[in-house]
């Protein structure tokens, strides 16, 4: 939504674009993930035990891999054991075999050092006579592929040496999600029963299941579809695995294989309102709201009290620009949930899309003071204030949305804004400096920082960010206008008039601002005819603008 004034004598345009966040369904929160959300957080068997082979002039290197392996162990998906575990008394040398001999992997820290240690090679040779799998993890650039190591598929990546990352944390959790694979490979594989047994195959599928759905519920998406597709090895019929892995692509931005496996979950239980209500929503995610709505009806039909999908689809009505219809869902949605933050905001937007201030700040309150730290929700309310131009209002839920995303360029962007509609450029050049270091190719805030300082007299550095506009958007009509009319300011009439016939070409919302402009700058240059005829072209389109009269 953007206010247009027209100030001073140049007309110079100050436009205060209010950005808020756009509740398209990609920007809604995460799934509700009904179903991920029900079994118990407990390991599916007992740990895999994983033996760490090292040097020990790579300690620091081998304590770094223990701490980034914490969340595996933590799971009670792998315990860890190296020879920093054998207490005093023990002998080391059986201490070291005996649990080597009792492990499922052996992780060896490959370096010229490891390569070159007696104790490690022992260590390699007793694990491979055990037939223990070995994952070499490279650490540095040295000659394993002429060692026997070669023979294993090596961590990183293409047994890139950690040292040689760009950003080593990038190549550690490289090694970890190559780990997770392996062990949820061998956790998999431990829970596959006989085939002739189906009471028992269906009691481990679930067990995997379960496996599952903890994978989903730490963000381990990859490991999650692998673990549910293991499940529908066993248990092909099983429609809440289909669910819940059409939930992980959904969180992937696979929509395409979120929307099949909401269809096959679908075909096996043709009453799963959760699964409409997930395929809605992986419609509405490629924009394809009609199909989207078409799921959220039947999902609704199916269950009632189901506040989510009424929220769901009030927000693909929305996105069709059906707001009256998005306003009676989240009316629904709200007084079957009337806790839901998220839904108090999205309600909050369509109201402000219908001009209904009061009500959208009415709708931010209550999303603020259902969530406390919703820093879109004060933004959102800020937006509205300076709708109604409270600017100090406005500046004020700005800082709190500040102070609780200080990252977020839209923020300072939208602060600078009302700065600027008090007057206070000084502030609001500021403000537009963050969000433009944020955002380096924040066209808006380039714009708006270039008018600032046109409201400051200062030309240059007016023309420079418009310049900078024109080279991240080049149909950006309200940079030409802008830049045209710092160029008229300056008595830079034929670049001027280059700037406003380039608007008027555009001939977007400014174009009569644009002639207006334009006819200035030809009455600057004495060439009184085309004046006259641009500011004609004014009075025709706004006949009641009196300034046109008078200059022509």
């Amino acid at each position: 939504m953007c206010h247009l004034k027209l100030f001073g004598e140049g007309w110079i345009i100050r436009v205060i674009c209010v950005i808020r966040e756009n509740p398209r369904f990609r920007r809604l929160p995460d799934f509700t993930l009904k179903e991920i959300g029900i079994m118990e957080k407990k390991p599916v068997s007992k740990p895999l035990k994983v033996f760490i082979t090292y040097s020990h002039k790579n300690t620091a290197e081998k304590d770094k891999l223990i701490t980034r392996l914490t969340l595996l162990k933590r799971e009670g998906i792998i315990s860890i054991w190296h020879d920093n575990e054998i207490l005093p008394g023990d002998k080391w040398r059986d201490a070291i075999f005996s649990n080597l001999a009792d492990s499922d992997l052996l992780l060896y820290l490959t370096s010229a050092h490891s390569l070159d240690s007696e104790n490690c090679n022992k260590e390699l040779a007793a694990a491979l006579n055990a037939e223990i799998r070995v994952i070499p993890i490279i650490l540095e650039s040295c000659d394993w592929l002429n060692h026997q190591l070669s023979d294993f598929q090596a961590l990183p990546d293409r047994g890139h040496p950690i040292s040689k990352w760009e950003d080593e944390s990038d190549a550690w959790q490289n090694v970890v999600e190559g780990i997770r694979k392996v062990v949820d490979k061998r956790q998999a594989q431990a829970a596959d029963p006989p085939p002739s047994d189906t009471s028992e195959r269906d009691r481990q599928a679930e067990l995997v299941f379960q496996h599952g759905n903890i994978l989903a519920m730490l963000g381990q998406l990859e490991m999650a579809i692998a673990v549910y597709s293991h499940v529908l090895h066993l248990k092909p019929d099983y429609a809440s695995a289909y669910n819940n892995r059409g939930i992980v692509y959904g969180k992937k931005g696979d929509f395409d294989n979120a929307i099949k496996d909401f269809s096959k979950a679908i075909q096996l239980k043709p009453d799963y309102a959760n699964a409409y209500n997930g395929r809605g929503f992986a419609y509405a995610s490629k924009d394809d709201f009609d199909d989207a709505i078409e799921n959220f009806d039947k999902a609704i039909q199916l269950n009632r009290d189901d506040a989510e999908a009424y929220y769901n689809r009030g927000t693909a009505y929305f996105n069709k620009d059906d707001v009256d219809n998005a306003l009676e869902d989240y009316n629904r949605s709200i007084k079957l949930n009337p806790n839901d933050a998220k839904t108090y905001y999205n309600r909050g937007f369509a109201y402000a899309s219908k001009d209904d201030f009061d009500n959208a700040i009415k709708d931010y309150t209550s999303a603020v003071g259902l969530k406390p730290n919703y820093a879109e929700a004060y933004n959102g309310r800020g937006a509205n204030y300076a709708n109604k131009s409270d600017f100090d209002n406005a500046i004020k839920d700005y800082n709190m949305a500040i102070q609780l995303k200080p990252k977020c360029a839209e923020f300072y962007y939208n602060r600078g804004a009302a700065y600027a509609s008090k007057d206070d450029f000084d502030n609001a050049i500021k403000d537009y400096n963050i969000a433009i270091q944020l955002k380096p190719d924040y066209a808006e805030g380039y714009n708006n920082r270039g008018t600032a300082y046109a409201n400051k007299n200062d030309f240059d550095n007016a023309i420079k960010d418009y310049n900078k506009v024109i080279q991240l958007q080049p149909n950006y009509v309200n940079a030409y206008h802008n830049r045209g009319t710092a160029y008229l300011n300056q008595g830079e009439y034929n670049q001027a008039i280059k700037d406003f016939s380039r608007a008027i070409d555009l001939n977007l919302e400014y174009v009569v601002l644009a002639y207006r402009g334009r006819g200035l700058a030809y009455y600057a240059e004495d060439r009184f005819y085309r004046a006259v005829d641009d500011l004609s072209k004014v009075i025709s389109l706004t006949p009641d603008d009196a300034f046109a009269y008078y200059g022509r």
